[in-house]
């Protein structure tokens, strides 16, 4: 429904015209006040979507009601509605903050022109009062948001989504939201995820991000569409759930722990370690506190495992769910041991790759044929 007021001093006529216009646009219900006392007090009382007004009127005028509205209801839309024309009270009811002057005709087809004003009036005024809020909940929310232009740039981002990647607002607006990306993930959100956002209207799932001074930023990252093409972001910090064994045991991570000849982690689909067992700790020699974070190529010493070799490693893993390697691994001492490692790769429902997991054992070294 449109809640319309119709401030006119001839009852006769406010009545007329609220009959009219109800029966131009049925969602219309026009309450009507021949004052702008009464006037005043419908507004406080009722939710009022637009004003219609007279100018002419004892005691308050047509441009006094609206300097008296405005003082309250800054946005809603108020149609000066007169039969006395000039270009000085169109100029100072533009100045007063009027949203549309129209001059009264004979003859009732000046109530379908009427209709049609109030009805694209309230419309727009809902939509902005609608973003209006949007944009204050996403300012006052503990969620980092953003809003991406279909060319790749923020037009919005929240303080908390600032704040979390160590950046003013300022700052992020009008950037490529590659700017929060190293390559390979921002390849992987371009040419995996967002495909996949198109394809089932949003997705949820982990990223990895890196804020203003360069640090990795594990991520609760959620993506959908707007209508216009607005991609709406949602971030939230988990690189501490990620980077901290739980607090809660398990029978899996009972039976994990006691496999002391077995090293078990896990890692991020990027290759970082997220978990390491305590048979990892007894195999590698270094603790939990030491790893959590770090590359798995941390514990393979060149040439037997490059940086390139071990992302390929992953890779392979990747596109074949497991890949295996033997090989020489360091431990904390120095000391190196000859292991068989394998990597198996998870993915969510999407079939988007969540991360890795590892079982490494210690092997004999394979002797050279004499």
């Amino acid at each position: 429904m449109i809640e319309v007021l119709h401030l006119d001093d001839e009852p006769d006529f406010s009545d007329l015209a609220a009959q009219f216009l109800e029966q131009e646009d049925e969602r219309f219900e026009v309450r009507t006040a021949t004052n702008g006392t009464d006037g005043l007090a419908t507004l406080r009382a009722e939710d009022i979507d637009c004003i219609v007004s007279d100018y002419e009127m004892p005691v308050m005028d047509g441009l006094e009601f609206l300097a008296a509205v405005r003082e309250e209801y800054p946005g809603l839309p108020f149609i000066l509605y007169t039969g006395k024309g000039s270009e000085e009270i169109a100029s100072e009811a533009i100045t007063a903050g009027v949203t549309e002057y129209i001059q009264k005709e004979y003859g009732t087809a000046q109530y379908a022109i009427l209709a049609n004003r109030i009805a694209n009036l309230v419309e727009r005024y809902r939509a902005v009062r609608t973003i209006d809020r949007s944009y204050r909940a996403m300012k006052t929310a503990s969620e980092g948001i953003s809003l991406i232009n279909p060319d790749g740039t923020f037009s919005y981002v929240n303080p908390a989504f600032a704040d979390l990647f160590g950046y003013d607002q300022d700052e992020l607006n009008g950037k490529h939201w590659k700017t929060l990306y190293h390559d390979s993930e921002a390849d992987r959100l371009e040419n995996d995820i967002l495909p996949a956002v198109k394809e089932n209207e949003d997705w949820s799932g982990e990223t990895v991000r890196l804020t203003k001074d360069g640090d990795r930023l594990v991520t609760d990252h959620r993506l959908a569409y707007a209508d216009d093409g607005v991609l709406v972001c949602t971030a939230r910090d988990i690189t501490a759930e990620r980077m901290q064994l739980s607090d809660q045991t398990t029978e899996f991570d009972v039976l994990i722990d006691a496999m002391e000849d077995y090293a078990f982690l896990t890692l991020d689909h990027e290759g970082y370690i997220t978990r390491w067992s305590d048979g990892a700790r007894r195999f590698t020699g270094y603790g939990v506190a030491e790893v959590l974070g770090e590359h798995i190529s941390t514990f393979f010493p060149e040439p037997e495992l490059t940086d390139d070799q071990s992302e390929q490693l992953l890779e392979t893993a990747k596109a074949a769910g497991s890949a295996s390697h033997e090989g020489w691994q360091t431990r904390k001492d120095g000391t190196r041991r000859f292991t068989v490692m394998t990597l198996s790769a998870s993915f969510d429902e999407s079939g988007t790759l969540r991360g890795y997991g590892i079982i490494s054992k210690e092997a004999d070294e394979p002797k050279i044929p004499q």
